[in-house]
């Protein structure tokens, strides 16, 4: 499959100044995050509050500047341009927001907000516009009917379909939703979901879906990436993360999700102790202090990203590489 956006080394730190004579510091919000999207695929971003997926999204969308590392969109580096140049880039990677009734402007009727984009790209005047605006519509399960009521006059689910009609206005490669459905019922939520499914396979579009829910993201996603403390810790194919997660703390997410009888209740991996501040992080591999296999090599040494068994990749020393030879294995 191609490649729609591929982000490489990305990272993001804050600056403060410690009191009048204690130096400057840094809030680490995103390390060296690396990953790659393709075309008609989902890759799920999960992790505790705090843990740096909404700035993810933020930074591959350039609305906020990354510190370092690359964004390529469509094969083009946008991580450096401007002006003009961004604007056009900008076509191709949209935003679905997690709040439907902030993101959209209350004076504005609905097709006034899906006309916005196409008007802003010079795309459509008069009837072709109409024509599109219709077509969208359709797209997203809306009646033309509702084309001049105002925000407050759709329910949740109405105005999170009119926020992902103005996302597809200028056909994007790449749709960002960040938590898209966690401001809204859950038998709606359903319907949400389903709809961004049938359009990325309709469409043929590429998401950056960003979550806390374990169960939203085993529904929509392809591809599952954990983080912690600004960094991937773990990336692996949907079913193989659901069916075995392999780091300690994906171990403890899944661990962690509700059940709803209790013989589905398997052994829980309890984590122990507060997460450290993004601004004082531990030595080595950062989730040391919480992790029940962590040891003295884990102090001194960051574990790197790397392929263990079943397309995982995992940054823990503890879990063997996919080409390590077995312990038992002869030396003959």
């Amino acid at each position: 499959m191609t490649a729609v956006l591929e982000v490489e080394g990305l990272t993001k730190h804050y600056t403060f100044r410690r009191g009048w004579f204690g130096g400057e510091g840094a809030v680490r919000a995103v390390d060296g995050v690396s990953f790659t999207l393709a075309q008609g695929e989902t890759l799920a971003l999960v992790g505790e509050s705090g843990c740096g997926k909404s700035t993810v999204a933020r930074l591959v969308l350039r609305l906020t500047e990354p510190t370092a590392g690359a964004i390529r969109l469509k094969g083009q580096d946008v991580t450096r341009i401007t002006g003009e140049p961004l604007r056009r880039a900008r076509r191709d990677v949209q935003l679905v927001f997690q709040d439907p009734f902030a993101s959209l402007n209350p004076r504005m009727t609905a097709r006034q907000i899906v006309a916005e984009p196409l008007i802003n790209y010079g795309e459509g005047r008069d009837a072709a516009l109409a024509g599109r605006i219709e077509t969208l519509f359709d797209c997203v399960g809306l009646a033309r009917h509702q084309w001049d009521r105002f925000p407050h006059e759709f329910s949740g689910g109405q105005r999170q379909r009119l926020g992902i009609a103005r996302a597809l206005a200028l056909n994007p490669a790449v749709v960002v939703a960040d938590e898209p459905v966690a401001a809204l019922d859950v038998s709606i939520q359903a319907q949400i979901l389903n709809l961004l499914a049938d359009l990325k396979r309709d469409l043929g579009l590429a998401y950056l879906f960003i979550s806390h829910d374990l169960s939203v993201v085993e529904f929509i996603s392809t591809t599952v990436a954990v983080m912690y403390l600004g960094t991937i810790v773990e990336i692996a194919p949907r079913d193989a993360f659901f069916r075995n997660p392999l780091h300690p703390y994906a171990q403890a997410l899944l661990g962690s999700v509700p059940v709803t009888h209790p013989s589905q209740r398997g052994r829980r991996a309890l984590l122990q102790g507060e997460i450290p501040s993004a601004s004082a992080l531990p030595s080595g591999c950062r989730f040391r202090t919480r992790c029940p296999l962590a040891s003295a090599l884990c102090a001194a040494q960051a574990p790197p990203l790397e392929l263990k068994a079943d397309g995982h990749r995992v940054a823990c020393h503890h879990v063997p590489r996919a080409d390590a030879a077995p312990a038992f294995a002869s030396s003959q």
